[in-house]
């Protein structure tokens, strides 16, 4: 992936149109400025991270089985280089109030839009909202946390461990009355 091999701050117009066989003005004609296109691309990694959300798909699915594939998949996304291109978007835009304000609005849209099938996929649980937000929550700041130290450390740290307890956890809470 071209973002992840250029990183986000010398990633070019150029480089894109090159990368996907078009002109530079195709590229500016759907995209008027680098930061719309990193905006783009937010928006694009963010969906691939949790495009196996499907909430009809999930609630025909035993309890123990829907939390297995929601933190696997989520895993699935963060451990891979989209997550580290998503990173440098964002620390790109914490420079930039304007573009950091996209940013925020992209993944606010997209974050609401997580919360209702969470919110759909563990309706039978008995728990309030707030409850199944704030192990969603709980869930994606543990992940992200994993996988910044796998960058960091730049190797694949063995996390399975901090996954399953998570896993159990999130399986007893929702379990006990």
């Amino acid at each position: 992936m071209l973002l992840h091999e250029k990183g986000a701050g010398q990633l070019t117009m150029a480089d894109v149109a090159q990368e996907a066989g078009l002109t530079r003005g195709a590229i500016q004609y759907h995209f008027e400025n680098p930061k719309s296109l990193l905006v783009a691309s937010i928006e694009e990694i963010a969906n691939r991270l949790s495009r196996h959300l499907d909430a009809d798909e999930l609630t025909g699915l035993p309890l123990e089985e829907r939390i297995n594939r929601i933190v696997d998949d989520y895993w699935q996304g963060f451990r891979g280089f989209n997550y580290t291109a998503f990173i440098e978007i964002a620390v790109r835009g914490r420079q930039d109030p304007a573009f950091e304000e996209a940013i925020t609005t992209t993944l606010e849209e997209l974050e609401k839009q997580r919360a209702v099938v969470w919110q759909a996929v563990f309706a039978d649980t008995g728990r309030s909202r707030e409850e199944i937000r704030s192990w969603r929550d709980m869930l994606l700041i543990t992940l992200r946390g994993l996988a910044l130290t796998n960058m960091i450390a730049g190797k694949n740290e063995k996390v399975s461990l901090q996954i399953d307890q998570f896993k159990a956890m999130f399986t007893r809470y929702l379990t006990e009355a």
